[in-house]
């Protein structure tokens, strides 16, 4: 028996061998095609806020942009903790692009307004025409939408408004944007100033907490809201970085604080959604400033124009900064 089986053997093992070193191969190629799709399908681990923060901090070395420090109690970034978003991630995740067929910026009035109020709204496309260097058109004002307005609360439900915005926002809408006296919550939060959504190209925002509208004040507060929400319709989420208009914000003091202006990092985002030319933006910001009364923004959008120190931007993505 045994030297039958030894015989067997030795006559079957050339073509067996052959045969088995073909499999084994085969098996051993496919293994590795495997392993380097799925490798290269997986995702890679989520960078934290502090990676995100110093990646920021080198890139824009050259700024001397004001870094944001540790927040005080009851901040917004004590509050709620994000992660930050980097120019990369931004230019990844940017679906609302400038193009030819979306070149608008619509306001629409939502719910009663005084004169003054009505006022606001046409300094507001007015801004917005140089801010985001697109066509502004102010539509037809309509009532907020009643199912929105919970009694208990006497306040909207922003979420729910912003659906409805969505239903009627036109096709070559770069954004719609609400405007309201009214005011709105959001969630756990007892009110909010804005709302706005990243996927839907619509937002509202709220100027009832903002004081008098025939003030400066008022104005400053509203254009201020107005360029803070219509940034994250493009895309920009809260900056963690520098002091910037798109910096949470927990309370009207708070937001009194932050500039209107975006930080380098928030204007390159911008500049890459809406592909303006940075110094005729800024020379026709000036200008705007002038007329609205704002003189301390006119003076620093002058400044970052002559380059001058603390406020010039970095020298980015190949093209210089004013």
């Amino acid at each position: 028996m045994s030297e039958r089986l030894t015989t067997f053997h030795r006559a079957v093992r050339p073509g067996l061998l052959l045969r088995l070193v073909g499999l084994i191969a085969c098996i051993a190629i496919g293994w590795g095609f495997l392993r380097a799709a799925g490798q290269a399908a997986r995702p890679s681990a989520p960078l934290t806020a502090e990676q995100r923060t110093a990646l920021v901090y080198a890139e824009y070395a050259q700024s001397e942009w004001r870094k944001l420090g540790e927040p005080k109690p009851g901040e917004w970034r004590s509050i709620v903790v994000e992660p930050g978003q980097t120019y990369e991630e931004f230019v990844r995740t940017a679906g609302n692009l400038k193009s030819d067929q979306r070149q608008t910026i619509y306001i629409l009035p939502c719910g009663p307004m005084d004169a003054a109020t009505q006022r606001v709204v046409t300094q507001l496309a007015a801004f917005a025409r140089v801010f985001f260097d697109c066509r502004v058109t102010v539509l037809r004002p309509v009532r907020l939408p009643e199912a929105s307005y919970i009694h208990r609360r006497k306040q909207y439900n922003a979420a729910d408004v912003l659906t409805r915005l969505a239903r009627v926002a036109p096709d070559d809408a770069l954004a719609v944007v609400g405007v309201t006296m009214a005011d709105l919550y959001s969630g756990e939060l007892d009110f909010v100033f804005g709302l706005a959504s990243l996927r839907r190209r619509v937002a509202i925002i709220a100027l009832g907490r903002n004081g008098e509208p025939d003030t400066p004040e008022f104005l400053h507060r509203a254009v201020k809201s107005f360029a803070h929400e219509t940034g994250h319709v493009f895309g920009l989420r809260h900056c963690i970085f520098y002091a910037c208009c798109m910096n949470g914000s927990n309370s009207l003091g708070e937001s009194d604080g932050q500039p209107l202006h975006y930080c380098p990092l928030c204007h390159d985002k911008l500049r890459h959604a809406l592909a303006f030319d940075p110094t005729v933006r800024f020379e026709r910001l000036a200008a705007l400033y002038d007329q609205l009364g704002f003189t301390l923004d006119a003076r620093l959008v002058r400044e970052r124009l002559a380059g001058a120190p603390g406020v010039r931007a970095a020298t980015t993505r190949g093209v210089e900064e004013p």
